[in-house]
């Protein structure tokens, strides 16, 4: 599992040919709905996808072994960091869903140094800020602790069921960490770091997870 996340440049890297149409449609979305929602194109998008354990379930979040598999249902985020200034000792995040009627808006300026996340309010932004705390920490523990992150526009679009056995709260972590670091420069995330992340992040929003 060691070596970098790897960089796709277009979509027939990353789905199968039976299921481009569908996706080419729906990344198409995402992009035009970022930009009517932020006014200007995404930098990048993010991705993880669902998995299923064939064998394992359940012993991933203690680091046993397991043999899981990646599947077609996945979470992808638009990224971008061209937004005003927040206020002095803080760094804005705003963030939308592709399914806005079910999923509202949500805009924190959040201070340097502590990512809140009530786990009591169920509330499905505080995946992303599960993923926003793991991956600051290891980037202060790279950059130092006065590292600064940047502010970030996020969209979101997720295709795993939630509660089907099938990862989506790890697919949302994830990609929302990785989209974290990506932003902040890191142009190489090795996978090992950010399974890590991923597993310890996750346990903020009550879920015990393999990454």
């Amino acid at each position: 599992m060691s070596g970098p996340v790897p960089i796709a440049r277009s979509l027939e890297d990353i789905y199968t040919p039976d299921a481009l149409d569908t996706q080419t449609k729906r990344w198409n979305n995402l992009l035009s709905k970022f930009e009517s929602t932020y006014g200007h194109q995404p930098e990048f998008v993010s991705r993880s996808p669902g998995r299923v354990n064939i064998i394992g379930e359940h012993i991933d979040y203690s680091l046993y072994s397991v043999l899981p598999m990646a599947i077609t249902a996945d979470t992808i985020i638009a990224v971008s960091t061209h937004l005003p200034a927040p206020k002095e000792g803080t760094y804005r995040i705003q963030i939308a869903n592709v399914q806005d009627s079910k999923f509202k808006s949500r805009e924190f300026d959040i201070p340097y140094d502590s990512v809140d996340i009530d786990s009591t309010v169920h509330e499905w932004t505080n995946y992303f800020k599960s993923g926003l705390r793991g991956a600051l920490e290891l980037l202060r523990k790279k950059h130092g602790a006065d590292f600064k992150p940047k502010s970030m526009q996020i969209l979101m679009d997720g295709t795993v069921p939630a509660g089907g056995g099938l990862s989506s709260s790890a697919a949302f972590v994830t990609a929302s960490a990785l989209a974290v670091m990506a932003a902040n420069g890191e142009q190489t995330v090795d996978k090992k770091e950010l399974t890590e992340l991923a597993i310890v992040s996750e346990r903020a929003v009550g879920v015990n997870s393999g990454g």
